[in-house]
């Protein structure tokens, strides 16, 4: 660090004691000053385009699920693996509650407004009304994966058509005011990226295994560019989990599109993410800034990014856990104080309260109920046995299924990712 920067960071720090400046503004602008000094070009990042384009061409499923993982299953199964059996029946109990519900699709266009605003009920509404449909979709369409049992396939097929027949396109959910703020956009955009990666899950499942036809293929592909498009002219203001989960999006979107660009724009986004977001500590500032929802975004944030690497590695792109940030840190620092907060949030509020600037945090109601978000990271960590045991410590043999609390898109993720 050159002397200059020493000195504003001192003079910084001294006036924020001293009063002469808002703990929380200091901490912002400081941040804000640190990292975009530092930001690097997304566009310098070196991809695998020939890998990709190879991979992403071949037969699924290939985001989350992938055939091997089903056949891994099924012989766990047929070998009475009691956690395989339990997880297998869990969803095969939810898939066949969902086959006496109906689709309640969007109807026109896909517009919602900003969650901080008067129109937070309607942000929910719809934000809702989205998810709910897409984990519908996307339980069905792994039902039929498992159990080869086309009834299920059929009935997530229906929600899928459903949304193709009604749901017309995204446009921006802000009010004209919202020019000035930046947030023109309103949450459309954000909201997209959450829940947008089931549907395009279940549709990857579907086509993978042979049980969508080749027109509904079509149609699906055709409903989903547009909304593509506007997710690809999106960027977040500031580089937090809204670039992550953006990145989610266009990864999983690339590959059931077959488009290697689209692909690769999501790979450089999260890149750029793991560049930038992670401390040297594995916390994410950009996620501590939040307030009371520190804890709760930086998880939400590091589904994302895991959910990416998964998926990345899935079509041949194998550096991204070695990745450091202009901070020196990584994915895997980033899955250490998060361990750090299960085990103690006591002690990691308080580490991080000139930051946070809240009396409270939210918390899980026991540690496993967050530490669904290992159950990727377990898969990497052959040669670290310490860190691998303190994840398993946290969720202590418990089973993931349909409602993990406050996940957006790693549902069934203990049948999904947990080796047996």
């Amino acid at each position: 660090m050159s002397k200059e920067r020493k000195s504003f960071s001192i003079d910084f720090t001294i006036n924020r004691i001293k009063g002469k400046i808002s703990p929380r503004k200091a901490g912002i602008f400081f941040l804000i000053i640190l990292l975009f000094s530092h930001i690097p070009s997304r566009a310098n990042s070196w991809i695998p385009t020939s890998t990709i384009s190879t991979l992403i061409k071949s037969p699924g499923p290939n985001l989350l699920l992938t055939r091997r993982r089903i056949e891994e299953i099924k012989l766990a199964i047929s070998r009475h693996n009691q956690i395989a059996i339990s997880a297998y029946n869990e969803l095969i109990g939810e898939a066949n509650a969902l086959l006496y519900t109906e689709p309640n699709p969007i109807k026109g266009e896909v517009r919602i407004p900003l969650f901080y605003s008067k129109k937070q009920h309607i942000q929910r509404m719809y934000s809702r009304q989205i998810g709910t449909d897409a984990l519908s979709a996307y339980t069905l369409a792994l039902a039929y994966a498992f159990s080869n049992n086309k009834i299920y396939a059929d009935k997530s097929i229906e929600f899928l058509l459903a949304w193709i027949e009604n749901c017309t396109r995204p446009v921006d959910g802000g009010d004209f005011w919202n020019i000035f703020t930046g947030e023109k956009k309103g949450d459309t955009p954000i909201v997209i990226s959450y829940h947008f990666p089931k549907i395009i899950m279940a549709f990857d499942i579907l086509q993978g295994l042979s049980a969508i036809s080749k027109e509904d293929q079509k149609r699906f592909r055709d409903w989903l560019r547009p909304f593509v498009e506007y997710i690809r002219r999106y960027e977040p203001f500031i580089p937090n989990n809204h670039l992550s989960w953006k990145a989610l999006f266009l990864l999983s979107a690339g590959r059931v599109l077959e488009d290697t660009g689209i692909f690769c724009e999501g790979l450089r986004d999260l890149k750029y993410a793991l560049r930038v977001q992670i401390a040297r500590d594995g916390s994410m500032p950009f996620e501590l800034i939040r307030k009371d929802r520190a804890s709760s975004y930086t998880l939400m944030n590091l589904e994302a990014l895991v959910q990416g690497i998964w998926i990345a590695e899935n079509h041949g792109v194998d550096n991204l856990r070695g990745i450091s940030s202009i901070f020196r840190g990584n994915i895997e620092l980033a899955c250490k104080n998060f361990i750090d907060f299960l085990t103690d949030p006591a002690n990691w509020h308080l580490r991080y309260r000139f930051i946070i600037l809240s009396k409270e945090i939210r918390l899980p109601e026991h540690p496993s109920d967050w530490a669904w978000v290992f159950e990727i990271p377990l898969n990497w960590l052959q040669n670290k046995k310490e860190l691998k045991k303190q994840m398993q410590d946290i969720i202590n043999g418990r089973i993931y299924g349909k409602y993990p609390p406050r996940s957006y898109s790693m549902q069934f993720s203990t049948l999904i990712f947990r080796k047996f």
